[in-house]
């Protein structure tokens, strides 16, 4: 799955430059040059595993083909439409909502405040657009939309609202607003991050300047620890664990990261229902290549990336003894490329904050969930203890930030240093000759230079 996912990933970065043709013929043939790349010994049934890879790397690429550039939406009047917004997000100095309209599909329109609450059914005029699409390497409106289910834009008049109805926006929105009246400052900030995926500004711009804004996106770390806290309710109940933890990430909006990590563990756990063994790198792949099946501009959303790049080398390290204590320094310098060419840097901070940043937010988060789980039905606890455990990590996080504030901004070099540390890694983990391993480092840092930096 690796290398399909390999070949995928590599003609996508490619599409714009060969065009639609070239990449469905070009997808199979990257991925028999990296299977080439890994072959050592011949081994029994080798050749029909190839083939069988071949084909499906073929049928792949000629999903994504369809699936690039969806069909575009007329401009038109609507009337007497009627929808729910889903979410509300700020967009500069304005905001933008995206309303799910009846029989129409989801739309995106601007708003000066923030007028709505997700949840909320509105009922209005209106006219709608297609998104527009850019050739050039700036802001693309119909890849970064399209990749989050929205078809187009809607300027909305006349509007009204409706009673609601029971959503999963809705459900947000309740929990957001519980959360906001009834949890104290941080403590309401930090579980809306982790409930909701909600996130709000001061706190994303504090920890954009600690190098640890992963800890805010819903993602696998969250996943993980919420299936790992259900298990010990559940034991192995595989189809209730498997239900929650859709419900979970349905209710934190779904994003690409939270989506992966959902597939990887439901992938997991079927092997483990079914008694088959797990490799985790496996796994990772398959769940990224399912995501760009269903929607081939995850590809350029930059949550993908991080989340799938992430994910197969701490797969890859974790498999050997002591070194998780190389994933912090590994993901951050393997992830740079990405983060700082997105961003305009990687602050220096995180290298050290992430050593512990992951282990103490597990214990925060779990803590702070339980309390206001408790709170919610009545138990009498003091929540200044947990809002205790937040001040605390600001105040450290911003003290180390004084004495490490530097920030290290795209540089090409590391960028090729990270390609080829990921390789390293990727390498090490199916054990392969050390003599293969650079030639792979080589041709694949060389190969990722020429495509995506």
């Amino acid at each position: 799955m690796l290398a399909i996912l390999a070949a995928l990933v590599s003609g996508l970065a490619l599409y714009d430059k060969i065009g639609g043709a070239a990449f469905i013929v070009a997808v199979p043939l990257i991925f028999s040059g990296v299977m080439f790349l890994s072959y050592e010994n011949e081994l029994p049934g080798q050749w029909k595993i190839f083939f069988c890879g071949l084909v499906i790397a073929l049928i792949c690429s000629i999903r994504l083909y369809s699936g690039i550039f969806p069909p575009q939406i007329e401009s038109r009047v609507i009337n007497n439409a009627s929808g729910t917004v889903e979410s509300i997000r700020t967009w500069g100095r304005t905001y933008i909502a995206v309303i799910n309209i009846d029989n129409h599909g989801r739309f995106i329109t601007g708003l000066p405040f923030a007028i709505y609450l997700p949840g909320d059914r509105i009922k209005f005029n209106g006219a709608v657009r297609p998104l527009k699409i850019s050739r050039d390497k700036g802001f693309n409106e119909a890849r970064y939309w399209g990749a989050r289910d929205v078809t187009g834009w809607v300027n909305m008049y006349d509007v009204e609202e409706l009673p609601q109805k029971f959503s999963l926006a809705l459900m947000r929105q309740k929990i957001s607003r519980s959360l906001g009246i009834y949890a104290t400052d941080l403590t309401g900030k930090y579980l809306k991050a982790a409930w909701l995926g909600e996130r709000v500004d001061s706190l994303s711009k504090a920890h954009r300047k600690w190098g640890t804004s992963h800890l805010l996106a819903v993602s696998g770390f969250h996943v993980g620890m919420f299936i790992l806290c259900l298990s010990f309710l559940l034991g192995k109940n595989i189809l209730l664990l498997s239900l929650f933890m859709w419900l979970y990430i349905f209710l934190t909006g779904a994003a690409p990261s939270a989506m992966r990590a959902g597939l990887m563990i439901q992938t997991g756990l079927i092997a483990l229902l079914l008694g088959r063994p797990v490799s985790a790198v496996n796994s990772v792949s398959l769940a990224g290549v399912i995501l760009l099946l269903y929607s081939p501009l995850y590809f350029w959303d930059i949550g993908y990336r991080l989340s799938v790049l992430s994910a197969l080398v701490i797969c890859a390290i974790g498999r050997k003894k002591f070194m998780w204590l190389l994933i912090s320094p590994v993901a951050a310098l393997v992830t740079f490329p990405q983060v700082a060419y997105t961003f305009g840097g990687v602050p220096l901070v995180g290298l050290v904050l992430n050593l512990f940043a992951p282990l103490y937010f597990a214990f925060a988060f779990s803590i702070a969930s339980v309390f206001e789980i408790l709170r919610a039905v009545h138990v009498p606890l003091s929540l200044f203890a947990v809002e205790g455990i937040f001040k605390l990590w600001e105040f450290c996080a911003d003290y180390i930030a004084g004495l490490i504030p530097y920030v290290v901004e795209y540089n090409i070099f590391i960028a090729w240093l990270g390609s080829g540390t990921f390789l390293y890694f990727i390498c090490r983990y199916f054990d392969f000759a050390v003599a293969r391993i650079f030639a792979v480092m080589l041709v694949g840092s060389f190969a990722a230079f020429m495509m995506f930096l």
